[in-house]
């Protein structure tokens, strides 16, 4: 099996996996999988109605999970990338040990 991996979830990575998802969206030898270290995709050209109190701050964030739905998602920060080896390694969090992700294809779209 072929894996994507995606580093990112704002709007050049969470783009990048909804047309890897419809690009290959028959295609069951391909697994698309996307790290972000936050489970939102914050649309931040409208932070300043939201700041002038124009509209609400839900009006301008999206739950990534409601976006993709057919690529696995991790929400976690980055620790390291070896791009020899190609594996990403995780931090993970207090309850579980980093994950290490092995890839075929890299895409970072980070910041």
């Amino acid at each position: 099996m072929t894996r994507i991996l995606i580093l990112g979830g704002g709007f050049a990575g969470t783009e990048c996996c909804l047309q890897l998802e419809s690009y290959f969206q028959n295609d069951s030898d391909v697994e698309i999988v996307l790290v972000s270290e936050d489970n939102f995709v914050l649309f931040t050209p409208m932070l300043p109605q939201v700041a002038s109190g124009t509209i609400e701050t839900r009006h301008i964030v999206t739950p990534i999970r409601t976006l993709i739905k057919k690529t696995k998602f991790y929400e976690d920060k980055i620790k390291t990338i070896d791009p020899q080896q190609k594996i990403v390694s995780l931090y993970g969090t207090h309850e579980k040990r980093g994950k290490r992700i092995h890839y075929d294809y890299l895409v970072v779209a980070l910041g």
